[in-house]
């Protein structure tokens, strides 16, 4: 109720973090109580010049949500360096009043990313390594707006004309993201670069059919059986992969009915929704209650089905094989498939079956196509 919504040089958290002097306990060291760590090292944290056009365009967001009387919708996916983040026991408990609403909303403070402070003590306080930036030198505009401004001045264009340009091989493994990487003029992963490691973004591309129906599934990183079961919920892959992470999101899009040529439709940056974030982790927690009670394997026409939910009824994220080629142990030493054990993960109970990871179904990544998540 008292914050600045206009002005962010008049907020709380420009007047807080302005400079801040963060002292660094070494308690890597065994045996020994918080009280004993030692001070290993301090920093004099200010507003980084190349940072505040992302920090400011974050802030924009933010506000114009607050002065929409949405703050009851706010999420930590609003901002890519500055977000707000929940305080207090949750569970309705810390409801408080918001300016432009009746409504209550969750009570929330002002944060600098994890992952943003992240980089800041990996690189500006321990190493000091020189990563690849992709914006050159400090601009007026957030990096997500130049980055999209680039890619998209070769909308239309389709696959293979961009491939040739660039001089990149379509058939390697990495042929999208080496597209991307070059058309932004780097020369490492856009993953790895600065910018990214900052936001915590992953880059996504995508085929859209003509139809306006993605291509395929969206699939994310092989989780192993034994691992997941023994996960909590805020350490889970899961979450650190898919609820924690922005995304970049370039896609192409079918020209022809026959969906023989993808041309380069459009840029868009999404982080995963609050609102979601529970059907997330039941989800999450129904696939370790599967594993642990046994998956259960059923011959079909050739082919082996789990009882783990399909698309249909997990339709915000589900879990299905991540891997071309397919072998089920149905019990010790009785195999069907013509993959190989390099193809599988163990099962708990000590079977062997192909190695699974979640998804995004094609219904949900059209949600997010489409901008109406």
């Amino acid at each position: 109720m008292t914050e600045n919504w206009d002005d962010f040089y008049e907020t709380h958290v420009w007047e807080k973090c302005q400079k801040m002097l963060l002292l660094f306990y070494d308690g890597t060291l065994d045996g020994r109580l918080p009280k004993d760590y030692c001070l290993s090292s301090n920093y004099m944290f200010k507003w980084i010049d190349e940072d505040m056009p992302t920090i400011l365009d974050d802030f924009n967001k933010i506000s114009n949500k607050v002065k929409k009387g949405q703050a009851e919708l706010l999420s930590e996916s609003d901002g890519r360096y500055l977000s707000t983040c929940t305080k207090g026991q949750g569970h309705g408990k810390d409801l408080r009043n918001q300016p432009y609403s009746d409504k209550v909303a969750p009570q929330r403070a002002w944060e600098l990313k994890p992952a943003y402070m992240t980089y800041i003590l990996r690189n500006y306080v321990f190493n000091h390594n020189e990563i690849e930036s992709i914006v050159k030198n400090v601009q007026s505009k957030p990096f997500t707006e130049i980055i999209k401004e680039q890619i998209e001045s070769f909308k239309g264009l389709d696959k293979e004309t961009l491939f040739k340009r660039f001089g990149v091989n379509p058939k390697s493994k990495q042929a999208n993201n080496s597209l991307i990487r070059k058309i932004l003029g780097i020369n490492t992963d856009v993953d790895k670069t600065a910018e990214f490691q900052k936001a915590n973004m992953n880059l996504r591309v995508i085929q859209i059919k003509h139809n306006g129906m993605p291509k395929e599934d969206s699939p994310f990183k092989q989780y192993e059986f034994k691992d997941i079961v023994t996960e909590t919920w805020e350490d889970s892959q899961m979450k650190n992969e898919i609820c924690d992470k922005m995304f970049m999101y370039v896609f192409f899009k079918a020209s022809d009915s026959n969906n023989t040529k993808y041309c380069l439709d459009k840029v868009l940056f999404w982080g995963f929704p609050e609102s979601l974030i529970p059907e997330a982790k039941r989800v999450w927690k129904e696939t370790i209650e599967i594993i642990k009670n046994g998956v259960v394997l059923t011959e079909y026409k050739n082919t082996v089905q789990t009882n783990f939910p399909t698309s249909k009824i997990n339709n915000v994220i589900f879990t299905k094989i991540h891997a071309k080629n397919t072998l089920y142990e149905f019990q010790k030493g009785k195999f069907v498939g013509k993959g190989n054990l390099s193809d599988t993960s163990q099962l708990p109970d000590g079977r062997h079956i192909t190695k699974h990871s979640f998804w995004f179904p094609k219904k949900f990544v059209k949600r997010i196509y489409d901008e109406n998540i």
